[in-house]
């Protein structure tokens, strides 16, 4: 990841915030520390980045609502982004990025609800700003310590990143069959 950062500099950091995020913008504040980015660049394009992967995570909540509603993952996640809709409302956004596995959930749930873009915009682009803030200043802070425990989580993102691609494969493999067996019938 590092390396990434370094050779594609602030395109990688838009990047990396829109597909990855906590890790890039991390990363992101260690490059700049290193001098590789000034620390207003990499939060910049953090920033872009992140709005831009929460947009389309949106979008194609609002695209596919009626199929995503059908899914039996957004009938698990729905009810525990529900429940924090009821306490915050829509301010919610600002929070999903700071809540472990609620970020792409809470995006599709929004766009499959309908808010306004506009609204959505407004709160997750400070969202966007606070994640990238606190999480860019502490690569930048800690950017020694973050290199040692970062290239810990490398070896171990390898290792998961086999086992996710095994494991969508394998489940790929078994609904093809499924729908063999069902069509045999």
């Amino acid at each position: 990841m590092e390396e990434f950062l370094v050779r594609y500099g602030a395109a990688a950091v838009v990047l990396g915030a829109m597909l990855e995020g906590d890790l890039s913008i991390v990363m992101a504040g260690v490059v700049a520390h290193l001098g590789y980015l000034t620390l207003a660049t990499a939060l910049e394009a953090a920033w872009l980045g992140a709005f831009i992967g929460d947009s389309l995570w949106y979008a194609l909540g609002r695209a596919r609502a009626d199929a995503i509603r059908r899914t039996g993952v957004y009938r698990r996640a729905a009810p525990l982004i529900g429940r924090l809709v009821t306490r915050l409302g829509d301010h919610e956004i600002v929070l999903a990025r700071f809540v472990y596995g609620t970020r792409i959930a809470s995006m599709f749930y929004w766009g499959v609800h309908r808010l306004p873009f506009a609204r959505f915009a407004l709160l997750d682009l400070i969202g966007c700003f606070l994640s990238v803030l606190v999480l860019g200043l502490l690569g930048f802070g800690l950017s020694e310590s973050a290199m040692t425990v970062f290239g810990r989580v490398q070896r171990a993102e390898r290792w998961i990143m086999m086992a996710v691609l095994v494991g969508a494969a394998v489940i790929l493999g078994v609904r093809a069959l499924g729908r063999r067996v069902a069509r045999a019938r």
